[in-house]
C-alpha cells in the first residue's frame, strides 16, 4: 500500500462509522465482563492506530474517577479522541446496540436452564472466563504502566497500591491516596520526560 493509501485509510480510520462499526464487533464480541471489553478496546484502539499505550492509559484514569459504570465514561472518551462528538455517539451506540441485544437474549435463556441439573458446571466455567478476563486485563495494564516510567519504581508502586487495595475496600479511598501520593511525591509517577524537548531525564536516565 503506497503511502497515499495509508494515509487515507488512516483518515477513514478516524470517522465515525468506523469507530461505530469497530465498537459494534466489540459489544458483540467480549463475552466475559467489563474486562474482556477494555481488552478488546485497548487491542483495537492499538491495532488501528486510534490510540498509543500511554493516551489508552489517559482513558483509563479519567473514566475510573467517574461514579457508575466507567466503561461507558472510557468508551465516550475514546470516540472522542478518534472523531470528536460523533465518534462518542458512534462508540456508544456501537458497543451498546449488540451487547444488549444479546444480553436480552441469554437472559431469556438462563431463566430456563439455570435450574436444570447440568447447568451449573457450565455456569461455573463462564464465571471462570470472566475471573481470567480480569487478570489478563491486569497484566496488560501493569505493563503499559511499567513502560512509562522506571521499571523498579512502577513495580514498587504497583506493589504498594495492590497491598493498599487488599487492605482498604474503599476504591474512593484508595484514588484519593493515589491522588495524595502524586501530589506530595509527583516524580514518582512521572515517566522521567518533562517535555517535548526531553528535559529532565531522559532514556539513558531509566534504569534503576
Amino acid at each position: 500500500m503506497t503511502a497515499t493509501g495509508r494515509a487515507r485509510r488512516r483518515s477513514s480510520d478516524r470517522r465515525w462509522p468506523a469507530v461505530f462499526f469497530a465498537f459494534a464487533r466489540i459489544g458483540a464480541t467480549s463475552f466475559g465482563g467489563g474486562s474482556a471489553t477494555i481488552a478488546a478496546m485497548r487491542r483495537t484502539s492499538l491495532r488501528r492506530g486510534w490510540l498509543t499505550e500511554d493516551e489508552f492509559l489517559d482513558t483509563v484514569v479519567p473514566s475510573r474517577l467517574t461514579p457508575g459504570i466507567t466503561i461507558l465514561a472510557q468508551v465516550l472518551l475514546i470516540g472522542r479522541a478518534v472523531a470528536g462528538l460523533a465518534g462518542m455517539a458512534a462508540a456508544m451506540l456501537g458497543l451498546m446496540a449488540p451487547s444488549i441485544t444479546i444480553t436480552i437474549a441469554l437472559a431469556w435463556c438462563y431463566t430456563r436452564v439455570a435450574d436444570l441439573p447440568g447447568a451449573a458446571g457450565p455456569l461455573a466455567a463462564v464465571a471462570a472466563v470472566a475471573a481470567g478476563f480480569a487478570i489478563a486485563l491486569a497484566l496488560q495494564l501493569v505493563r503499559d504502566v511499567l513502560r512509562r516510567g522506571r521499571l523498579l519504581r512502577g513495580f514498587l508502586c504497583y506493589g504498594a497500591f495492590l497491598v493498599l487495595a487488599l487492605l482498604i475496600d474503599n476504591p474512593l479511598v484508595l484514588m484519593g491516596i493515589a491522588v495524595l501520593a502524586a501530589l506530595v511525591a509527583p516524580q514518582v509517577f512521572t515517566t522521567g520526560h518533562s517535555g517535548p524537548d526531553g528535559d529532565g531525564e531522559g532514556a539513558h536516565g531509566d534504569a534503576d
